[in-house]
């Protein structure tokens, strides 16, 4: 395993990463696309995205408690969905 892939397998993200889209009221329209980590040595992130944005904007916000709640809860029921898959169909992860 990558050290990569050991920072978004088992820590908590530093980071989320939204899609934002204007709206006409000004406030935007924020959607959770994935989640981002710091390098140890704070030299870079490493940026996971679980969609792509439309506009290919991706906003990233400071993590906090209430959000990561949320965000790991989405994650769990995404990965359960995603083992109900057939074999062979699919992107491996």
């Amino acid at each position: 395993m990558s050290e990569q892939d050991s920072n978004s397998a088992g820590n908590r993200p530093d980071y989320i990463a939204y899609s934002v889209r204007d709206t006409r009221d000004g406030k935007g329209d924020w959607n959770k696309v994935g989640a981002a980590w710091e390098h140890r040595d704070g030299q870079g992130i490493d940026l996971q995205l679980d969609a792509t944005p439309v506009d290919g904007r991706v906003t990233l916000r400071e993590l906090r408690d209430e959000r990561m709640n949320s965000y790991e809860g989405e994650r769990q029921s995404d990965s359960e969905r995603g083992s109900e898959r057939k074999e062979g169909r699919g992107r491996a992860r």
